[in-house]
């Protein structure tokens, strides 16, 4: 009995242990759990300009040893790399990417490789700075100015993220990583948490550094980059996501550890810009929390092209410190696990199919100019390459600069529709420009144009160059048409004066008396076709006038009297050009072809002078065909850069009066920049072949040393006889060869360069020419 009685006091005791047991078990097993299954990690991604490359390499560092991301909040240039993880790109993906020259192109304001289209630009003149003066509607001036043409990078970040933005239904929770990036509001001095929309319009915020870069506009806000505010935004992830550890990287320090003595002038406006941007506070981070600051050493804000040690130093940094994450982070996701999330994600993207072309900010006759640049290679709606190719033909054109493009996905549609936002430049865009130089041809440039945009372009434009060794002026209008053959009608008025000084010396002296001078006027109209807009063909029909006053001596006296010999008469040439080079005076890189036809029926008229053999005025008509080919391309990359350069002429020009008018009137072979400012009789020929090639050793991305030689071979020289008469020498005799060393420092406005000179010419051996400034002039008119 008492066993009995002592088992029902016993028995619900076992069964209310029993019981808790059941009950506790499972709160015990994920209690047990917990570290090393639910533990959520955010990284945090500073800007800091190029230096934000070094993000790619920590994420390497961090997938490699399988550390989870479950958020990424970032910043600036942090804020397009954890963009692009966010959005399915790999680690190996996004440093494929920055080294592409496609990145150089985004980072520096240029056209991608292969979307350069020469159709729409003028000839190269000097100019350094461009200015645009709006007017608005009250007829009140307002200058606008950005060091950096964005075209580019705007097209690269709807290209990249509008499928991801899609896929996640344009919520920034449902990309493969959840993401947040921080834009600045400067009117309301506040940060902006930018959390839906599209994708690319988010980076493109937080990337737009006051005055580098255009700002765009977020539900109706005019916003810039969130470094203003807030470059090292751990609050913003630990408000938005809780994250149990913050894996926070900063890269915003110093734009330079030393100062830099050579290039001060040129990199302030940048370094300011950078440096308020720059306070990053680490102190927001917790004893648990991990805080990685790549070592940059010498490394700058500025410098995009040092990709590979930017990119080092991010992973040297992740991987040192990876002990410390691995012990603070006991959860892990493999590769396997990661990719096939990855690809998941990335399944649900659309292709890009665009069912239409939607115009933004014109008006509709402006709107038909616009869509005609965009042609449809399908029946059905447009791929992106037709969009693409559209985009950068019509952001050639000055007047298109700012463009700004949104692919959004139209689920009735199954297609995207490309919605470009345009700005009409209106107003008086202002070229200013000009050199200084070691020896007289100091000039000073000044432009203006102003265009009205209908369904067709109209363009007016005039300019004028004035110094020493040259003066020059020019009036044209154009009138663009995008037809199925686009085509302009181009009227213009050039004049041309060059005075060439009587002056020796390795260090050219300062000298009044003109050697020669030249002085060339042409009415013309251009005809101008384009079927790819890489190249165009000019037609052109002008009446020319040119005029040399010169001695027939190397030595003048101040009481000679130069000989005046004019040519006057009709000009008809077809011009065809293709492709371009990546400066317009010492470049480094790109290809250019030019084939030119010419026929010339011109009267001539000679006065002599005191020092001519003769006394006789003569006058005589002459016709002659010319044709000239050039080539010139540029080959490597990193450090050394190669090019050659080809040339051939053949031409059917008549003797002059006399030896010196025919050698003044004769195609000439230009091989260096202070080609121009000479004239060498040795280099000019009726018909020949020259040839030369180009060294470039790239000291920094702005800094240059290189090497030119070139071969100059006429047919049969032109020479004198001893009654100043021309007449031709030996076949394939006359050589001429001319070589260089320079350094040259390419500033923001333009080249500053010293450079050692040679020519076999016996009116000037050596030189040596330092200048600032672009050594350009307008082309002759029997050019």
């Amino acid at each position: 009995m008492r066993l009995v009685q002592a088992a029902r006091h016993i028995l619900p005791v076992q069964v209310y242990r029993s019981a808790l047991l059941y009950l506790l078990l499972p709160v015990l097993l994920l209690s047990g759990a917990q570290p090393s299954h639910a533990q959520k990690v955010a990284l945090v991604l500073s800007g800091g300009g190029a230096k934000g490359i070094a993000h790619v390499g920590v994420l390497k560092a961090l997938e490699e040893n399988n550390i989870p991301i479950d958020y990424i909040v970032g910043t600036s240039m942090g804020g397009i790399v954890g963009a692009l993880y966010a959005a399915g790109y790999s680690p190996a993906e996004i440093e494929y990417l920055i080294h592409t020259e496609a990145f150089q192109a985004w980072a520096t304001g240029k056209p991608e490789q292969n979307y350069t289209y020469n159709f729409a630009s003028p000839d190269p003149n000097p100019a350094l700075l461009k200015l645009h003066v709006a007017l608005d509607s009250a007829f009140q001036a307002k200058l606008t100015s950005n060091l950096v043409n964005d075209a580019s990078l705007n097209f690269a970040l709807a290209q990249l993220l509008s499928q991801p933005a899609a896929r996640a239904g344009y919520d920034f929770d449902k990309l493969m990583v959840p993401y947040r990036c921080v834009a600045a509001d400067i009117f309301t001095q506040q940060q902006v948490i930018l959390r839906k929309g599209q994708l690319a319009d988010a980076v493109r915020a937080t990337l737009t550094v006051p005055l580098f870069y255009k700002p765009i506009r977020i539900e109706k806000r005019l916003l810039f980059d969130g470094g203003l505010y807030n470059n090292f935004p751990v609050d913003v992830a630990r408000r938005d996501f809780n994250p149990d550890i913050i894996i926070g990287v900063n890269v915003s320090s110093k734009t330079y550890s030393e100062y830099p003595y050579d290039k001060d002038d040129f990199d302030l406006a940048y370094t300011l810009l950078y440096a308020m941007m720059s306070n990053s506070d680490s102190t927001a981070l917790s004893e648990k929390d991990i805080y990685l600051q790549p070592e940059l050493g010498n490394l700058n804000s500025l410098d995009f092209k040092n990709v590979e040690d930017f990119f080092a130093a991010g992973y040297k940094e992740a991987s040192d410190n990876m002990d410390q994450m691995l012990q603070k982070i006991k959860r892990r996701v493999s590769a396997e696990e990661l990719g096939t999330k990855r690809e998941k994600f990335r399944a649900g993207f659309e292709p890009h199919t665009f069912r239409n072309v939607e115009i933004q900010g014109l008006k509709r006759n402006q709107q038909e100019f616009v869509e005609r640049f965009f042609r449809s290679s399908q029946e059905d709606g447009y791929t992106m390459q037709d969009v693409k190719t559209g985009y950068y033909r019509l952001s050639a054109i000055d007047n298109f600069r700012n463009l700004y493009p949104t692919m959004r996905y139209n689920t009735q549609a199954k297609a995207y529709d490309l919605l470009l936002n345009v700005k009409k430049e209106d107003g008086i865009k202002i070229a200013l420009g000009g050199v200084i130089a070691s020896r007289p041809i100091d000039n000073i440039y000044a432009g203006l144009e102003y265009s009205v945009l209908g369904r067709q372009l109209h363009t007016f434009a005039g300019s004028f160059q004035t110094g020493r060794f040259y003066q020059g002026a020019q009036l044209r209008t154009r009138i663009d048409v995008p037809a199925s053959l686009p085509y302009y009608i181009e009227p213009a008025f050039t004049y041309n004066h060059w005075n060439f000084l009587s002056t020796t010396g390795l260090l050219l002296e300062r000298n009044n008396l003109p050697l020669l001078e030249q002085t060339d006027r042409n009415f013309a109209l251009n005809l101008g076709f384009t079927n790819t807009y890489k190249g165009k063909l000019v037609l052109s029909t002008a009446y020319a006038q040119h005029i040399d006053r010169y001695s027939n001596r190397l030595e003048i006296q101040r009481s000679d009297t130069l000989d005046r010999t004019s040519a006057s008469g009709l000009t008809v040439s077809a011009i065809f050009r293709r492709g371009g080079l990546n400066r317009k005076q010492y470049a480094s890189g790109g290809r250019m072809f030019t084939a030119t036809g010419r026929m010339v029926n011109t009267s001539e008229r000679y006065t002599p002078g005191s020092t001519a053999n003769q006394s006789q005025h003569l006058s005589e008509h002459h016709s002659w065909f010319y044709g000239r080919l050039l080539y010139e391309n540029y080959v490597g990359n990193g450090s050394h850069r190669f090019g050659y350069r080809l040339e051939g002429v053949i031409s059917t020009q008549p003797f002059f009066s006399n030896y010196r008018s025919t050698l003044t009137i004769a195609p000439a072979f230009h091989p260096l920049p202070d080609s121009r400012t000479l004239f060498l009789d040795r280099f000019r020929a009726h018909e020949f072949v020259a040839g030369g090639v180009q060294y470039v050793y790239l000291l920094t991305p702005r800094l240059e040393a290189r090497t030119e030689g070139y071969v100059f071979q006429p047919y049969r020289p032109i020479l004198q006889n001893e009654n100043q008469q021309a007449y031709y020498g030996k076949k394939l005799s006359g050589t001429g060869l001319a070589a260089t060393a320079a350094v040259v420092y390419h500033g923001i406005l333009g080249p500053a360069a010293l450079s050692l000179n040679y020519y076999n010419d016996k009116s000037k051996e050596w030189g040596l020419l330092f200048h600032i400034g672009f050594l350009l002039f307008q082309n002759r008119a029997l050019e």
